[in-house]
């Protein structure tokens, strides 16, 4: 019984991994299309650098950056649950860069990003299904 259910929580694991992964480019590529909104058309130059839509590229790359590696190691997790450990330390990684980043979109005047908040869902899923699999491992 615990094999069976070991291998469900892998397979879930391996195909939430692709969906962190696919996240994660997506959510990086956005973030580099804000950052260069940020300094494109001499903005920076003729209105003053726009704080909010630099700090709103730079956590989309960081947070997804996070999510991406997430994705990586899930994937490894889901043949090896010995790694389910880690997997979980660096979701609950990623649920703080989230938090802490969309804190900081806030108190910088920037709207809460819809992508962000996203990522912390993802991450938090990401926290259980690791920590299910450590336990299953047992």
């Amino acid at each position: 019984m615990a094999v069976e259910q070991t291998s469900t929580i892998s397979w879930y694991l391996r195909m939430f991994s692709y969906l962190l992964m696919i996240c994660g480019l997506f959510g990086l590529a956005v973030g580099g299309v804000v950052i260069y909104g940020a300094f494109a058309d001499g903005a920076a130059t003729t209105t003053g650098l726009p704080l909010s839509a630099l700090v709103l590229g730079v956590t989309a790359a960081v947070a997804n950056g996070i999510t991406i590696a997430a994705g990586v190691l899930g994937r490894a997790a889901s043949r090896n649950p010995g790694r389910a450990a880690a997997l979980r330390s660096l979701a609950l990684a990623g649920v703080v860069a989230s938090v802490f980043w969309l804190g900081l979109c806030y108190a910088t005047g920037g709207q809460l990003p819809t992508s962000l908040i996203f990522n912390l869902l993802l991450m938090a899923i990401c926290v259980v299904i690791a920590g299910n699999l450590g336990k299953s491992a047992q």
